[in-house]
Protein backbone atom coordinates (compact mmCIF):
# COMPACT_ATOMS: atom_id res chain seq x y z
CA UNK A 1 0.00 0.00 0.00
CA UNK A 2 0.77 3.36 -1.15
CA UNK A 3 1.24 6.25 1.58
CA UNK A 4 -2.30 7.58 0.01
CA UNK A 5 -4.78 4.61 0.10
CA UNK A 6 -7.45 6.57 -1.49
CA UNK A 7 -5.19 7.95 -4.46
CA UNK A 8 -4.23 3.93 -5.00
CA UNK A 9 -7.58 2.65 -4.95
CA UNK A 10 -8.87 5.45 -7.29
CA UNK A 11 -6.07 4.61 -9.72
CA UNK A 12 -6.73 1.00 -9.59
CA UNK A 13 -10.97 1.79 -10.48
CA UNK A 14 -9.30 2.37 -13.90
CA UNK A 15 -6.68 -0.15 -14.43
CA UNK A 16 -7.05 -2.37 -17.04
CA UNK A 17 -6.83 -5.28 -14.91
CA UNK A 18 -10.31 -4.04 -13.90
CA UNK A 19 -11.87 -6.17 -16.95
CA UNK A 20 -14.48 -8.58 -17.73
CA UNK A 21 -12.53 -10.25 -20.86
CA UNK A 22 -11.78 -13.57 -18.70
CA UNK A 23 -14.90 -15.41 -19.30
CA UNK A 24 -15.65 -16.16 -15.83
CA UNK A 25 -15.27 -12.81 -14.70
CA UNK A 26 -17.72 -11.83 -16.99
CA UNK A 27 -19.98 -14.93 -16.58
CA UNK A 28 -20.10 -14.00 -12.78
CA UNK A 29 -20.78 -10.14 -13.27
CA UNK A 30 -24.16 -11.74 -15.29
CA UNK A 31 -24.87 -13.60 -12.73
CA UNK A 32 -24.75 -10.92 -10.11
CA UNK A 33 -26.29 -8.12 -12.38
CA UNK A 34 -29.24 -10.92 -13.09
CA UNK A 35 -29.94 -11.15 -9.36
CA UNK A 36 -29.57 -7.85 -8.54
CA UNK A 37 -32.79 -7.52 -11.47
CA UNK A 38 -34.42 -10.28 -9.73
CA UNK A 39 -34.20 -8.52 -6.21
CA UNK A 40 -35.20 -5.19 -8.05
CA UNK A 41 -38.74 -6.25 -9.42
CA UNK A 42 -39.66 -8.23 -6.87
CA UNK A 43 -38.90 -5.49 -4.06
CA UNK A 44 -40.41 -3.03 -6.45
CA UNK A 45 -43.78 -4.33 -5.58
CA UNK A 46 -43.38 -4.07 -1.94
CA UNK A 47 -44.50 -1.25 -0.06
CA UNK A 48 -41.16 1.07 0.43
CA UNK A 49 -40.86 0.47 -3.80
CA UNK A 50 -43.91 1.73 -4.34
CA UNK A 51 -43.61 4.92 -2.45
CA UNK A 52 -39.45 5.25 -3.55
CA UNK A 53 -41.74 4.79 -7.16
CA UNK A 54 -44.07 7.42 -6.39
CA UNK A 55 -40.95 9.47 -5.34
CA UNK A 56 -38.92 8.65 -8.30
CA UNK A 57 -42.28 10.45 -10.86
CA UNK A 58 -41.78 13.90 -9.30
CA UNK A 59 -38.46 14.08 -10.48
CA UNK A 60 -39.40 15.02 -14.05
CA UNK A 61 -35.53 13.81 -15.77
CA UNK A 62 -35.87 10.88 -18.24
CA UNK A 63 -31.98 9.72 -17.83
CA UNK A 64 -32.33 6.57 -16.29
CA UNK A 65 -34.68 4.04 -15.27
CA UNK A 66 -36.25 3.24 -12.43
CA UNK A 67 -37.40 -0.59 -12.01
CA UNK A 68 -36.39 -0.93 -15.83
CA UNK A 69 -39.57 0.40 -16.45
CA UNK A 70 -39.96 4.52 -15.88
CA UNK A 71 -37.60 7.43 -16.01
CA UNK A 72 -35.94 9.58 -13.63
CA UNK A 73 -32.68 11.50 -12.86
CA UNK A 74 -29.87 9.33 -12.66
CA UNK A 75 -29.76 9.82 -9.03
CA UNK A 76 -33.40 9.49 -7.77
CA UNK A 77 -33.36 6.34 -10.23
CA UNK A 78 -30.12 4.91 -8.03
CA UNK A 79 -31.37 5.91 -4.57
CA UNK A 80 -35.02 4.12 -5.78
CA UNK A 81 -33.62 1.34 -7.31
CA UNK A 82 -30.99 0.82 -4.16
CA UNK A 83 -33.86 0.99 -1.67
CA UNK A 84 -35.99 -1.93 -3.56
CA UNK A 85 -33.46 -3.98 -4.55
CA UNK A 86 -32.43 -4.12 -0.67
CA UNK A 87 -36.18 -4.76 0.46
CA UNK A 88 -36.82 -8.46 0.14
CA UNK A 89 -33.51 -8.83 1.89
CA UNK A 90 -32.03 -11.47 -0.97
CA UNK A 91 -29.76 -9.25 -2.31
CA UNK A 92 -25.96 -10.59 -2.70
CA UNK A 93 -23.66 -10.41 0.18
CA UNK A 94 -20.28 -10.89 1.18
CA UNK A 95 -18.44 -12.12 4.13
CA UNK A 96 -15.36 -10.70 5.15
CA UNK A 97 -16.56 -6.89 4.69
CA UNK A 98 -20.36 -8.42 5.76
CA UNK A 99 -22.16 -6.27 2.85
CA UNK A 100 -24.67 -5.99 0.38
CA UNK A 101 -22.29 -4.77 -2.55
CA UNK A 102 -24.80 -5.32 -5.94
CA UNK A 103 -27.87 -2.76 -4.20
CA UNK A 104 -25.33 -0.01 -4.39
CA UNK A 105 -23.05 -0.62 -7.40
CA UNK A 106 -25.64 -1.73 -9.84
CA UNK A 107 -27.92 1.23 -9.35
CA UNK A 108 -25.12 3.68 -9.53
CA UNK A 109 -23.56 2.06 -12.36
CA UNK A 110 -27.04 1.57 -14.41
CA UNK A 111 -27.86 5.32 -13.84
CA UNK A 112 -24.73 6.91 -14.89
CA UNK A 113 -24.78 4.19 -17.59
CA UNK A 114 -28.04 4.75 -19.37
CA UNK A 115 -27.52 8.55 -18.72
CA UNK A 116 -24.26 8.37 -21.13
CA UNK A 117 -26.45 5.56 -23.80
CA UNK A 118 -23.42 3.17 -22.57
CA UNK A 119 -22.91 -0.70 -23.45
CA UNK A 120 -22.91 -3.91 -21.50
CA UNK A 121 -19.61 -3.91 -21.39
CA UNK A 122 -19.53 0.06 -19.83
CA UNK A 123 -22.05 -1.67 -17.22
CA UNK A 124 -20.03 -4.50 -16.12
CA UNK A 125 -16.43 -3.42 -15.79
CA UNK A 126 -18.18 -0.82 -14.04
CA UNK A 127 -19.74 -3.51 -11.64
CA UNK A 128 -16.30 -5.15 -11.31
CA UNK A 129 -14.73 -1.95 -9.99
CA UNK A 130 -17.84 -0.78 -7.32
CA UNK A 131 -17.58 -4.43 -6.28
CA UNK A 132 -13.89 -4.42 -5.62
CA UNK A 133 -13.93 -1.24 -3.90
CA UNK A 134 -16.82 -1.85 -1.99
CA UNK A 135 -15.72 -4.86 -0.92
CA UNK A 136 -11.88 -3.80 -0.12
CA UNK A 137 -12.94 -0.37 1.83
CA UNK A 138 -15.69 -3.10 3.78
CA UNK A 139 -13.10 -5.65 4.87
CA UNK A 140 -10.63 -2.49 5.35
CA UNK A 141 -13.05 -1.27 8.49
CA UNK A 142 -13.99 -4.43 9.93
CA UNK A 143 -17.30 -5.32 10.06
CA UNK A 144 -17.19 -6.32 13.76
CA UNK A 145 -16.29 -3.39 14.65
CA UNK A 146 -18.80 -1.29 12.28
CA UNK A 147 -21.62 -3.11 13.74
CA UNK A 148 -20.44 -2.08 17.39
CA UNK A 149 -20.53 1.36 17.04
CA UNK A 150 -23.97 1.05 15.45
CA UNK A 151 -23.26 1.42 12.06
CA UNK A 152 -24.31 -0.29 8.72
CA UNK A 153 -21.06 -1.55 6.68
CA UNK A 154 -23.69 -1.56 3.37
CA UNK A 155 -24.25 2.10 3.72
CA UNK A 156 -20.74 3.45 4.98
CA UNK A 157 -17.96 1.57 2.87
CA UNK A 158 -21.26 1.11 0.33
CA UNK A 159 -20.98 4.66 -1.23
CA UNK A 160 -17.62 4.31 -2.24
CA UNK A 161 -18.31 1.26 -4.05
CA UNK A 162 -21.00 3.52 -5.82
CA UNK A 163 -18.78 6.19 -6.15
CA UNK A 164 -16.16 4.23 -7.95
CA UNK A 165 -18.54 2.61 -10.72
CA UNK A 166 -20.58 5.61 -11.34
CA UNK A 167 -16.79 7.75 -11.63
CA UNK A 168 -15.35 4.79 -14.04
CA UNK A 169 -18.70 5.43 -16.11
CA UNK A 170 -18.67 8.70 -16.32
CA UNK A 171 -14.76 8.00 -17.61
CA UNK A 172 -13.38 10.26 -15.04
CA UNK A 173 -9.66 10.32 -14.67
CA UNK A 174 -8.03 9.04 -11.38
CA UNK A 175 -7.36 12.03 -9.75
CA UNK A 176 -11.34 13.31 -10.10
CA UNK A 177 -12.61 9.55 -8.72
CA UNK A 178 -10.40 10.70 -5.73
CA UNK A 179 -11.56 13.88 -5.31
CA UNK A 180 -14.83 11.81 -5.73
CA UNK A 181 -13.81 9.74 -3.20
CA UNK A 182 -13.53 12.17 -0.87
CA UNK A 183 -16.75 13.55 -1.09
CA UNK A 184 -18.05 10.10 -0.68
CA UNK A 185 -16.78 10.26 2.31
CA UNK A 186 -18.96 13.17 3.64
CA UNK A 187 -21.99 11.30 2.25
CA UNK A 188 -20.88 7.91 4.04
CA UNK A 189 -23.80 6.99 6.62
CA UNK A 190 -25.77 3.75 7.32
CA UNK A 191 -27.48 3.50 10.86
CA UNK A 192 -28.15 0.36 12.30
CA UNK A 193 -31.42 2.08 14.88
CA UNK A 194 -33.29 0.59 12.00
CA UNK A 195 -33.63 -2.20 13.79
CA UNK A 196 -35.35 -0.07 16.53
CA UNK A 197 -38.44 -1.25 14.82
CA UNK A 198 -38.15 -2.93 12.11
CA UNK A 199 -37.60 0.38 9.41
CA UNK A 200 -37.04 1.21 6.19
CA UNK A 201 -34.01 2.74 7.15
CA UNK A 202 -32.14 -0.04 6.30
CA UNK A 203 -33.38 -0.36 2.71
CA UNK A 204 -32.20 4.03 2.62
CA UNK A 205 -28.60 2.30 3.60
CA UNK A 206 -28.56 1.11 0.75
CA UNK A 207 -30.16 3.33 -1.91
CA UNK A 208 -28.09 6.96 -0.13
CA UNK A 209 -25.32 5.00 -0.90
CA UNK A 210 -26.31 4.76 -4.59
CA UNK A 211 -27.55 7.64 -4.46
CA UNK A 212 -24.34 9.67 -3.08
CA UNK A 213 -22.32 7.09 -5.32
CA UNK A 214 -23.61 9.28 -8.32
CA UNK A 215 -23.55 12.79 -7.01
CA UNK A 216 -20.15 12.45 -5.33
CA UNK A 217 -19.04 11.40 -9.16
CA UNK A 218 -20.76 14.00 -11.04
CA UNK A 219 -19.55 17.08 -8.20
CA UNK A 220 -16.16 15.59 -8.98
CA UNK A 221 -16.66 15.44 -12.75
CA UNK A 222 -17.40 19.02 -12.58
CA UNK A 223 -14.27 20.15 -10.14
CA UNK A 224 -15.45 19.95 -7.28
CA UNK A 225 -12.80 18.93 -4.66
CA UNK A 226 -12.77 16.52 -2.00
CA UNK A 227 -10.34 15.42 0.79
CA UNK A 228 -7.47 13.75 -0.99
CA UNK A 229 -6.99 10.71 1.49
CA UNK A 230 -10.66 10.73 3.05
CA UNK A 231 -10.26 6.25 3.63
CA UNK A 232 -6.88 7.03 6.05
CA UNK A 233 -5.88 11.05 6.20
CA UNK A 234 -6.59 12.91 9.16
CA UNK A 235 -10.52 12.46 10.49
CA UNK A 236 -10.55 10.01 7.85
CA UNK A 237 -13.53 7.33 7.02
CA UNK A 238 -11.93 4.06 8.35
CA UNK A 239 -11.07 5.62 11.51
CA UNK A 240 -14.27 7.33 12.47
CA UNK A 241 -16.31 4.65 11.55
CA UNK A 242 -14.07 1.25 12.99
CA UNK A 243 -12.13 0.83 16.00
CA UNK A 244 -10.15 -2.15 14.33
CA UNK A 245 -9.53 -0.87 10.56
CA UNK A 246 -6.82 -3.02 8.75
CA UNK A 247 -5.48 -0.63 5.63
CA UNK A 248 -3.68 -3.51 4.20
CA UNK A 249 -7.13 -4.63 2.54
CA UNK A 250 -6.73 -1.42 0.29
CA UNK A 251 -3.66 -2.83 -0.90
CA UNK A 252 -4.14 -2.69 -4.54
CA UNK A 253 -0.91 -4.96 -5.84
CA UNK A 254 -1.66 -6.67 -9.43
CA UNK A 255 -2.08 -10.11 -8.25
CA UNK A 256 -4.97 -9.11 -6.01
CA UNK A 257 -7.36 -7.32 -8.85
CA UNK A 258 -5.94 -10.21 -11.24
CA UNK A 259 -8.73 -11.67 -9.29
CA UNK A 260 -11.82 -9.91 -8.56
CA UNK A 261 -13.53 -10.00 -5.29
CA UNK A 262 -16.35 -9.94 -7.19
CA UNK A 263 -15.68 -13.75 -7.91
CA UNK A 264 -16.05 -14.04 -3.89
CA UNK A 265 -19.61 -12.32 -3.49
CA UNK A 266 -22.36 -15.10 -2.47
CA UNK A 267 -25.90 -15.10 -3.99
CA UNK A 268 -28.71 -15.41 -1.26
CA UNK A 269 -31.19 -18.49 -1.53
CA UNK A 270 -32.99 -17.43 1.51
CA UNK A 271 -34.75 -13.67 2.03
CA UNK A 272 -32.82 -12.90 5.71
CA UNK A 273 -29.94 -11.60 7.47
CA UNK A 274 -26.99 -13.67 6.09
CA UNK A 275 -25.62 -14.53 9.48
CA UNK A 276 -28.82 -16.83 9.98
CA UNK A 277 -28.22 -18.93 6.49
CA UNK A 278 -25.91 -21.10 7.81
CA UNK A 279 -28.51 -21.61 10.91
CA UNK A 280 -31.05 -22.66 7.72
CA UNK A 281 -28.65 -24.89 6.09
CA UNK A 282 -28.39 -27.18 9.47
CA UNK A 283 -32.05 -26.98 10.12
CA UNK A 284 -33.23 -28.10 6.80
CA UNK A 285 -30.55 -31.26 7.24
CA UNK A 286 -32.27 -31.72 10.61
CA UNK A 287 -35.84 -31.29 9.42
CA UNK A 288 -35.66 -33.99 6.65
CA UNK A 289 -34.45 -36.55 9.50
CA UNK A 290 -37.82 -38.07 9.99
CA UNK A 291 -37.26 -40.14 12.74
CA UNK A 292 -38.02 -36.83 15.20
CA UNK A 293 -40.35 -34.14 15.05
CA UNK A 294 -40.39 -30.30 15.80
CA UNK A 295 -42.55 -31.93 19.38
CA UNK A 296 -39.80 -33.59 19.74
CA UNK A 297 -37.34 -31.00 20.25
CA UNK A 298 -36.31 -30.09 23.93
CA UNK A 299 -33.27 -27.78 23.51
CA UNK A 300 -31.71 -26.68 20.37
CA UNK A 301 -27.85 -25.33 21.04
CA UNK A 302 -26.86 -23.10 17.95
CA UNK A 303 -23.40 -21.86 17.10
CA UNK A 304 -23.67 -17.83 16.26
CA UNK A 305 -20.78 -16.24 14.55
CA UNK A 306 -18.78 -12.95 15.83
CA UNK A 307 -19.57 -9.55 13.75
CA UNK A 308 -23.31 -10.42 13.11
CA UNK A 309 -23.97 -12.22 16.06
CA UNK A 310 -25.50 -9.52 18.54
CA UNK A 311 -27.40 -8.77 15.37
CA UNK A 312 -29.69 -11.34 14.80
CA UNK A 313 -29.67 -12.91 18.42
CA UNK A 314 -29.64 -9.30 20.68
CA UNK A 315 -32.32 -8.29 22.30
CA UNK A 316 -33.63 -11.91 23.10
CA UNK A 317 -37.22 -10.98 24.26
CA UNK A 318 -37.68 -9.40 20.66
CA UNK A 319 -35.77 -11.83 19.04
CA UNK A 320 -37.70 -14.92 20.32
CA UNK A 321 -40.90 -12.74 19.55
CA UNK A 322 -40.73 -10.65 15.91
CA UNK A 323 -43.14 -8.46 15.70
CA UNK A 324 -42.95 -8.06 11.79
CA UNK A 325 -40.81 -8.81 8.56
CA UNK A 326 -37.18 -7.16 9.26
CA UNK A 327 -37.47 -8.39 13.13
CA UNK A 328 -37.91 -12.15 11.60
CA UNK A 329 -35.69 -11.73 8.79
CA UNK A 330 -33.23 -10.76 11.33
CA UNK A 331 -33.96 -13.51 14.64
CA UNK A 332 -32.00 -16.15 14.52
CA UNK A 333 -34.48 -17.52 17.10
CA UNK A 334 -36.79 -17.41 14.67
CA UNK A 335 -34.81 -18.73 11.29
CA UNK A 336 -34.02 -21.76 13.03
CA UNK A 337 -37.98 -22.48 14.55
CA UNK A 338 -38.95 -21.77 11.16
CA UNK A 339 -37.22 -24.36 9.05
CA UNK A 340 -36.89 -26.80 11.59
CA UNK A 341 -40.66 -27.13 11.84
CA UNK A 342 -41.68 -25.90 7.70
CA UNK A 343 -38.18 -26.63 6.11
CA UNK A 344 -36.70 -24.20 3.32
CA UNK A 345 -38.11 -20.74 4.40
CA UNK A 346 -39.40 -19.43 0.97
CA UNK A 347 -39.77 -15.58 0.70
CA UNK A 348 -43.32 -15.43 2.54
CA UNK A 349 -41.82 -17.12 5.53
CA UNK A 350 -41.09 -13.87 6.88
CA UNK A 351 -44.44 -12.27 6.98
CA UNK A 352 -46.76 -11.80 9.67
CA UNK A 353 -48.95 -15.00 9.20
CA UNK A 354 -46.27 -16.96 10.51
CA UNK A 355 -45.01 -14.75 13.32
CA UNK A 356 -48.01 -16.15 16.09
CA UNK A 357 -47.26 -20.10 15.03
CA UNK A 358 -47.62 -21.73 18.35
CA UNK A 359 -44.81 -24.09 16.44
CA UNK A 360 -42.79 -22.07 15.17
CA UNK A 361 -42.80 -19.94 18.95
CA UNK A 362 -42.23 -22.92 20.96
CA UNK A 363 -39.27 -23.81 18.75
CA UNK A 364 -37.78 -20.75 19.31
CA UNK A 365 -37.67 -20.51 23.37
CA UNK A 366 -36.01 -23.45 23.11
CA UNK A 367 -33.17 -22.48 21.31
CA UNK A 368 -29.39 -22.08 23.10
CA UNK A 369 -26.95 -20.14 21.56
CA UNK A 370 -22.92 -20.82 21.89
CA UNK A 371 -20.07 -19.69 20.43
CA UNK A 372 -17.89 -22.48 18.75
CA UNK A 373 -14.08 -21.58 18.49
CA UNK A 374 -13.69 -23.91 15.87
CA UNK A 375 -16.01 -22.08 13.63
CA UNK A 376 -15.20 -18.45 15.38
CA UNK A 377 -11.98 -18.65 14.17
CA UNK A 378 -12.51 -19.33 10.27
CA UNK A 379 -14.49 -16.19 10.65
CA UNK A 380 -14.80 -13.55 8.81
CA UNK A 381 -13.32 -16.17 5.74
CA UNK A 382 -15.92 -19.22 6.71
CA UNK A 383 -19.37 -18.77 7.80
CA UNK A 384 -20.65 -22.00 9.33
CA UNK A 385 -22.67 -23.43 11.88
CA UNK A 386 -22.50 -26.24 14.84
CA UNK A 387 -26.45 -27.39 15.76
CA UNK A 388 -27.35 -29.97 18.20
CA UNK A 389 -30.77 -30.79 18.67
CA UNK A 390 -31.96 -32.55 22.25
CA UNK A 391 -34.76 -34.57 22.16
CA UNK A 392 -37.25 -35.84 24.70
CA UNK A 393 -36.30 -39.04 24.35
CA UNK A 394 -32.94 -38.66 25.43
CA UNK A 395 -31.31 -38.48 22.06
CA UNK A 396 -29.14 -35.92 20.39
CA UNK A 397 -28.72 -34.83 16.58
CA UNK A 398 -25.91 -33.09 16.13
CA UNK A 399 -25.05 -31.09 12.37
CA UNK A 400 -21.84 -28.91 11.23
CA UNK A 401 -22.44 -26.57 8.27
CA UNK A 402 -18.89 -24.93 6.56
CA UNK A 403 -20.33 -22.86 4.25
CA UNK A 404 -23.64 -21.57 3.55
CA UNK A 405 -25.97 -22.42 -0.16
CA UNK A 406 -24.64 -19.60 -2.07
CA UNK A 407 -21.45 -19.41 -0.76
CA UNK A 408 -18.49 -18.93 -3.17
CA UNK A 409 -17.45 -23.15 -1.62
CA UNK A 410 -21.30 -23.26 -2.03
CA UNK A 411 -21.97 -21.59 -5.04
CA UNK A 412 -25.83 -21.73 -6.66
CA UNK A 413 -24.89 -22.10 -10.26
CA UNK A 414 -26.47 -20.18 -13.67
CA UNK A 415 -29.59 -22.21 -13.41
CA UNK A 416 -30.23 -21.72 -9.93
CA UNK A 417 -29.57 -17.77 -10.79
CA UNK A 418 -31.90 -17.74 -13.18
CA UNK A 419 -34.34 -19.60 -11.16
CA UNK A 420 -34.05 -17.82 -8.44
CA UNK A 421 -34.64 -14.37 -10.72
CA UNK A 422 -38.21 -15.61 -12.48
CA UNK A 423 -39.41 -16.70 -8.68
CA UNK A 424 -39.26 -13.38 -8.20
CA UNK A 425 -39.72 -10.85 -11.44
CA UNK A 426 -42.49 -13.31 -12.77
CA UNK A 427 -45.24 -13.00 -10.31
CA UNK A 428 -44.58 -9.23 -11.19
CA UNK A 429 -44.42 -8.73 -14.69
CA UNK A 430 -44.08 -11.86 -16.66
CA UNK A 431 -43.04 -9.72 -19.73
CA UNK A 432 -40.37 -7.87 -18.08
CA UNK A 433 -38.63 -11.54 -16.64
CA UNK A 434 -38.74 -12.94 -19.79
CA UNK A 435 -36.87 -10.27 -21.17
CA UNK A 436 -34.61 -9.14 -18.60
CA UNK A 437 -33.36 -12.71 -18.50
CA UNK A 438 -33.04 -13.12 -22.63
CA UNK A 439 -31.12 -9.81 -22.51
CA UNK A 440 -28.94 -10.35 -19.17
CA UNK A 441 -27.59 -14.04 -20.36
CA UNK A 442 -27.98 -12.82 -24.68
CA UNK A 443 -27.31 -9.35 -25.11
CA UNK A 444 -23.79 -8.99 -26.93
CA UNK A 445 -21.10 -6.57 -24.68
CA UNK A 446 -21.41 -4.02 -27.20
CA UNK A 447 -25.37 -3.87 -26.90
CA UNK A 448 -26.98 -0.67 -25.72
CA UNK A 449 -28.60 -0.78 -22.27
CA UNK A 450 -30.99 1.87 -23.88
CA UNK A 451 -32.44 -1.40 -26.05
CA UNK A 452 -32.84 -2.99 -22.81
CA UNK A 453 -35.48 -0.88 -21.78
CA UNK A 454 -36.40 -0.78 -25.89
CA UNK A 455 -36.76 -4.39 -25.85
CA UNK A 456 -39.06 -4.29 -22.62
Amino acid sequence: MGNNPTQALAEMVLSDTITTNLRDVEIRARDLLLDYFGVLIGGSVEPVGHVMGRYAETDSSQEASVYLKNRSSSAVAAMANGMAAHTLELDDVTNESSLHPGVVVWPAAMAVVERRNGTLADLLSAGVAGYEVVMRVGEALNAESVYARGFHPTGVAGVFGATAAAGRSLGLGSEQIQHAFGLAGSMAAGSMAYSQNGSDGKRLNAGWAAHAGVIAADLASLGVSGPVDVLSGAYGVLSAYSDKSDYRALDSDDELVRAPRLLEVAIKPYACCRYIHPVIDACRILHADESFGPSDVERLRISILPGGGPVIAEPVDRKRRPENRVDAQFSVYYGAAFTLSRGAPGVDAFEGRYLNDPVIQRLADRVELFHDPELDARYPKRWGCRMEAHLSDGGKRAVVVEDPRGDARRPLVSDEVDAKFLSLALPVDSRLAEKTLSWVRGASMESSLISLGEDL
